[in-house]
C-alpha cells in the first residue's frame, strides 16, 4: 500500500498556534474554514487507523465531517451530509 502524503490546509497551523482555552467550556477553541475542517477531519481519520476513534467521532458529531473510503475508487475523502434546510 503507497501511503500519500497530505500538507495540513493553508493557514491550519496559524490557527492552531493562535488557538486559545475556554474554560468555561473546558476546551480549545479556534475559528476554521471549511477546508481546514477537512484537513482536521483527515488527520482524526489517520488517528482512527491507529485505533483511537474518540476525535473522529467528536468531529463528526458536532460538526458532521467524517473522513471516509470510497470503496469504489479507494481514495479517502472528507464527507458531509446534505444540509438539513435543502431538504426543506
Amino acid at each position: 500500500m503507497r501511503v500519500r502524503r497530505v500538507a495540513p490546509a493553508d493557514g491550519l497551523v496559524e490557527r492552531v498556534r493562535t488557538a486559545h482555552f475556554d474554560r468555561p467550556g473546558n476546551r480549545w477553541r479556534m475559528t476554521l474554514t471549511a477546508e481546514q475542517i477537512d484537513s482536521v477531519a483527515y488527520a482524526f481519520h489517520l488517528r482512527a487507523l491507529s485505533g483511537s476513534v474518540a476525535e473522529a467521532n467528536w468531529l463528526a458529531r458536532d460538526y458532521g465531517v467524517t473522513y471516509r473510503v470510497d470503496p469504489s475508487t479507494g481514495r479517502a475523502g472528507a464527507v458531509r451530509p446534505p444540509s438539513r434546510t435543502a431538504s426543506l
